[in-house]
């Protein structure tokens, strides 16, 4: 366990909240979870980006003609995973024999093996208090401890449900919003106080559409505690406010990194997945995204294909007096807003610049760590993507917030859990100065 004083306090917070609430014990870990090798020797590697490169340019390639999965993207520097069989073909050949490159992991298995040693232990910790075996055996110390670690599905589940019941006033589980490409259910939670119900503004917030994001849901659930307890000493937000969450976009992907590729992007349709962020019903094909079903940007083969997005993006049109949507990510520490499928200013460019400079510098004021402010476009051309998709349909604000860690970690995607509790305080501070913005500033409905 990774106990701090800020996590000490949640602790205690928590186990009021869920002081009544009895939880379900979650499905016995696989033995598979602590055995996936399927990264041995493959590399990290960093690609330093010339000056006066053209970075958009350059990304596309390494994407779409050498099918690499790029990790992080930034002015000076591209990323990318480059497997093990490919190493040759990759580094030893035109055009990147003869680029800066530079090896960031040898091993990329080594990171995942690591992380599975500390996973494990601590998952049949959390699953013996949920189920009375342990020398915890009870729901509120297994609450008290949950920001200490990443949890399965099952058991986000079963913490969403124990939250709405220990606060039935302000929380609602919605069970399904429609099902997965396995057959899961995609499920919801509303959070609001009772006061003022038809009338008030709405936000919308989503964690791993990305599968080996952890962090995003991780952050997510931190975000939705915040909300429920900040309430008994800051009523007036959740009085004005109604929050639409939807915690887990990808249930059947992110199962699969818990028992199969931990660094599993996409969703589980067959053969390869999509990419759901290339999905949305929005610019879909048109640059930004890949035809290959093998690539980890495939976007399905029409727009809106799988399940999971149809779910989303008809839950979020059913919401009438939306003011704005965030989608969690990660990683590199950016703060992304419209345009990602063009070079033009978005409609709203000022005040979408004036919102995510907004959330950039409230993050610095809460931690000292740097989030970059800029339209997606800069980082690379998206298509088909969430907040695009919100940004057309709606006309709101939309975000995608990459979280931590920076590109200078070294780790990626496999970020310790001990980064939870310090990564859901910031965005809870700038998300609390994001909505009074936006609430104060929203923009013209169409």
């Amino acid at each position: 366990m990774f106990f701090t004083k800020a996590a000490t306090l949640v602790a205690a917070a928590a186990v009021c909240a869920f002081s009544s609430v009895s939880l379900a014990a979650p499905a016995p870990l696989p033995a598979a979870a602590a055995v996936q090798d399927g990264y041995v020797n493959d590399q990290l590697v960093r690609l330093q980006v010339p000056e006066g490169a053209q970075l958009l340019q350059l990304h596309k390639f390494l994407e779409d003609n050498l099918n690499l999965d790029i990790w992080d993207t930034q002015a000076d520097h591209i990323d990318f995973r480059v497997p093990a069989a490919r190493a040759d073909e990759i580094l030893k050949k035109d055009p990147l024999a003869k680029a800066n490159v530079k090896v960031l992991h040898a091993n990329i298995q080594e990171m995942v093996d690591a992380e599975a040693v500390t996973l494990l232990p601590a998952a049949s910790d959390f699953s013996a208090k949920l189920s009375g075996t342990g020398a915890a055996a009870d729901a509120v110390a297994a609450a008290a401890d949950w920001f200490t670690e990443y949890h399965r599905f099952a058991d986000i589940v079963a913490w969403y449900k124990a939250l709405a019941t220990a606060n039935p006033t302000l929380v609602t589980f919605v069970p399904s919003i429609g099902k997965t490409v396995q057959g899961r259910d995609i499920f919801a939670v509303k959070i609001t106080s009772p006061t003022n119900a038809a009338a008030k503004r709405q936000y919308f917030f989503q964690g791993l559409i990305h599968a080996r994001e952890w962090i995003s849901g991780a952050t997510v659930q931190y975000v939705s505690d915040q909300l429920v307890k900040s309430y008994a000493t800051s009523p007036t937000l959740l009085d004005t406010t109604e929050f639409i969450i939807v915690p887990v976009v990808n249930p059947d992907g992110y199962e699969y990194t818990w028992t199969g590729q931990r660094l599993w992007r996409k969703n589980r349709a067959s053969p390869s997945g999509v990419d759901l962020n290339r999905n949305y019903n929005d610019h879909w094909g048109q640059g930004g995204s890949s035809s290959n079903p093998g690539s980890e940007t495939y976007r399905g083969p029409s727009a809106a294909s799988e399940p999971e997005t149809r779910a989303v993006q008809s839950y979020f049109l059913s919401f009438p007096r939306l003011v704005g949507a965030i989608d969690f990510h990660a990683y590199s520490q950016l703060v992304l807003r419209p345009l990602g499928y063009s070079t033009a200013p978005a409609k709203d460019e000022a005040l979408n610049k004036q919102a995510g400079d907004g959330i950039s510098a409230a993050i610095r004021r809460a931690s000292g760590l740097s989030y970059v402010s800029q339209p997606s476009i800069d980082l690379y051309q998206t298509t088909g993507s969430s907040t695009d998709y919100w940004y057309t349909q709606r006309r709101i604000y939309s975000f995608c917030i990459e979280l931590r860690p920076n590109s200078a970690s070294g780790n990626g995607f496999i970020l310790p859990p001990a980064q939870i509790i310090p990564t859901g305080k910031e965005i809870w501070e700038s998300l609390k100065w994001w909505v009074d913005f936006t609430s104060k500033n929203p923009l013209p409905k169409r």
